[in-house]
């Protein structure tokens, strides 16, 4: 049904270009559906009750778009990216960091900010808050990125990947650059 997060790999000279694919965005069902419950009731409103059946159509229509089209993840984790890693840089947007210049390179999550390597923690939610705390971990689980850190400051290089695609990404990054992938 959803396809994932991937990407491709081709050789320029000694640079290896990586091109990235997020995920498609998660869409918030619950919304979609009661808002289109709350729109066909609107509807049914409309022959005795003009004003209040053009509201509830209209709130409800909204809900529905808004729930369709709103992606909740950070801008760098919505496009897709491409960047140039040497034996001896990366290269992004204009950036170069050279490999001597790169503290570390990371999968982060662009939503909940922990290192993917970190376990999961459960927290309790109130029943109210329920649907749209489940909504937004199932949008996290799309939301890691590969960062590289160098000067004290970290930046996404590409995002809006699933962790296997995350991790196989910095995996590959790092051979290039020759660090330890151990």
């Amino acid at each position: 049904m959803m396809s994932g997060s991937e990407y491709q790999k081709r050789q320029e000279g000694n640079a290896t270009v990586f091109e990235v694919t997020p995920a498609p965005p998660k869409r918030f069902m619950l919304i979609v559906i009661l808002g289109g419950i709350g729109a066909l009731f609107g509807l049914a409103v409309i022959g005795s009750e003009h004003l209040l059946g053009l509201i509830m159509l209209g709130g409800c229509g909204y809900a529905v778009y808004w729930a369709w089209t709103n992606d909740l993840r950070p801008p760098e984790h919505r496009s897709p990216s491409t960047f140039r890693v040497t034996p001896d840089a990366i290269e992004s947007k204009g950036q170069t960091w050279r490999k001597a210049d790169i503290h570390r390179l990371i999968v982060k999550n662009g939503i909940t900010k922990s290192i993917a390597t970190a376990p999961g923690v459960l927290v309790e939610v109130p029943p109210m808050m329920a649907a749209g705390a489940a909504h937004r971990m199932q949008v996290s689980l799309t939301c890691n990125g590969l960062e590289v850190e160098a000067g004290g400051k970290g930046t996404v290089l590409a995002g809006g990947m699933d962790e296997t695609t995350a991790f196989g990404l910095l995996t590959d990054v790092s051979r290039v650059l020759g660090f330890n992938t151990a």
